[in-house]
């Protein structure tokens, strides 16, 4: 007992650093069945060829195809939904008509219409009393139907169309006149060389194939007959005309200035 009592702190240190021994051999006895149950590592990855991509156009197409499909044409030349209109001609010919009406008018020719004012003479003997001819609405491309007309200077003619406001050259042989234009009130010079034209409306010539027939100078206000049913002509432009059916409806025929 006197030995335990003089050596007890040697003892209980001898204890530990035994205990300290035992958990280290364990510990290392544990590390290597640890690493025993550790997979090893994957082995690096292979270099693989490019992955080609697969041709999908055509499924492409089918998608566009499904998503955006074609507007339905119930009218045009088919005749599922439309039955052609046949017509028998003078000569016997049978005809087949897919346009019927204003639809089926064509304009072969639109003419401009003037309005022509020209200096023709002096009456002479200093009277002032000028000679002017007057062409209205007249087509250039056919002979002109000329009136004359005296007039002084600021007089009104009887076309009432102009007023001479003043001459330049001789009085009783001018070379130029200055007319005020009564429409619009502007100012022109006028020679004997050099009239005033001005486009004041149009005429047209069309055709309609439905009955094989010319409409041959047709004016604004002028009245046609399409299969029995009458149109009034409303406007004439430059390229166009517009006549209007006893309903009320406006139909524009377009000229194609195409030969």
């Amino acid at each position: 007992m006197e030995f335990l009592k003089k050596h007890y702190e040697k003892i209980v240190l001898c204890v530990v650093l035994l205990g300290l021994a035992a958990a280290a051999v364990w510990m290392h006895l544990a590390l290597q069945g640890v690493r025993e149950k550790i997979l090893p590592p994957p082995p690096p990855p292979r270099n693989f060829a490019p992955v080609v991509p697969m041709d999908l156009s055509t499924d492409e197409v089918a998608l566009a195809q499904l998503t955006n499909p074609p507007p339905i044409i119930l009218s045009g030349a088919h005749n599922l939904f439309n039955p052609v209109l046949w017509k028998r001609d003078p000569n016997g010919t049978l005809l087949k008509i897919l346009k019927t009406g204003p639809d089926a008018l064509s304009v072969t020719s639109i003419t401009e219409l003037y309005t022509i004012i020209a200096y023709d003479h002096a009456s002479g003997g200093g009277s002032g009393v000028f000679v002017m001819s007057i062409q209205e609405h007249c087509d250039t491309n056919r002979p002109p139907r000329k009136k004359f007309e005296s007039i002084k200077v600021n007089e009104k003619p009887k076309s009432g169309l102009y007023i001479i406001r003043g001459i330049k050259g001789a009085p009783d042989d001018p070379a130029e006149l200055e007319l005020e234009i009564t429409a619009t009130g502007d100012t022109v010079a006028v020679t004997k060389d050099k009239p005033y034209e001005r486009v004041d409306s149009h005429v047209a010539d069309m055709r309609y194939d439905p009955e094989r027939k010319n409409l041959l100078q047709q004016h604004v206000g002028d009245t046609i007959t399409l299969d029995r049913e009458m149109y009034k002509i409303v406007e004439i432009t430059s390229n166009a005309v517009r006549v209007e059916s006893a309903r009320t409806k406006v139909t524009e025929i377009k000229w194609n200035r195409t030969p």
